[in-house]
């Protein structure tokens, strides 16, 4: 765990030190103003020019915000792994006590640890349907685990940095679970089952249940699970 904790410590400074990582650290913050206050703007524009109200799409515009949050740490996360495996360092540190999935805890855990805090923060500070504080921790929870198994599929797939920001975009199709949760009715919804994110669409389309909230957390781990072993067999 001492070197985990200090491996993390080195990937830290190192985020400092890269103006592109750094730079993607207040981007939740930034992307929260949006979303709310852009919101808030729309909808006053559509009530005095359409007499439509937007009030009923507010929970997804939450649940989207929810979902980003996290995954901006798991970009750096990514770009920062790849960043060493294309050095070579990612090797090096196989013949350490901070091996294999030490390794990864180090890189990508304990940061997932800051993205759910920032994430509960972002989901009351800029939330703007009103949501619980149960609802946006457990939605938070899912979202962070969510955006590990986003960034160990990047690591795992891409060749260097170039090719993980290619694949980081298809981080924008695991929000489809979100959408699908509130427009397509069942039971055809459920073949987005898969995605995390659907099951915090039907949270927040539904309420908070122990049935949706098991199915997030699995499904978020199951992904993770496939991807490390991957990974880990690509730096062995």
């Amino acid at each position: 765990m001492r070197q985990t904790i200090k491996l993390f410590h080195i990937g830290l400074l190192q985020v400092f030190r890269d103006r592109m990582l750094f730079a993607l650290l207040p981007a939740p913050f930034l992307i929260g103003l949006i979303f709310k206050f852009g919101a808030l703007f729309a909808n006053g524009i559509t009530e005095d020019k359409l007499s439509v109200s937007l009030l009923p799409w507010y929970e997804l515009v939450d649940g989207m915000l929810i979902y980003l949050t996290p995954m901006f740490t798991a970009m750096i996360c990514s770009f920062l792994l790849l960043e060493e495996l294309d050095e070579g360092i990612g090797a090096f540190y196989q013949i350490t006590p901070a091996d294999g999935y030490a390794y990864l805890a180090a890189r990508i855990g304990l940061p997932m640890i800051w993205a759910f805090a920032v994430t509960v923060i972002a989901g009351i500070y800029f939330g703007i349907s009103g949501l619980t504080m149960a609802s946006v921790l457990v939605n938070s929870l899912i979202s962070a685990l969510a955006a590990i198994s986003m960034s160990v599929m990047v690591v795992s797939l891409a060749g260097n940095r170039v090719e993980g920001l290619a694949l980081s975009k298809m981080m924008s199709v695991s929000f489809l679970g979100l959408v699908l949760a509130r427009f397509v009715p069942a039971p055809y919804h459920y073949l987005a089952a898969f995605l995390p994110s659907f099951w915090i669409g039907k949270m927040l389309t539904e309420g908070l249940n122990a049935f949706p909230f098991a199915l997030g957390i699995a499904t978020s781990l199951l992904w993770t699970a496939v991807f490390a072993r991957r990974f880990i067999r690509k730096i062995a």
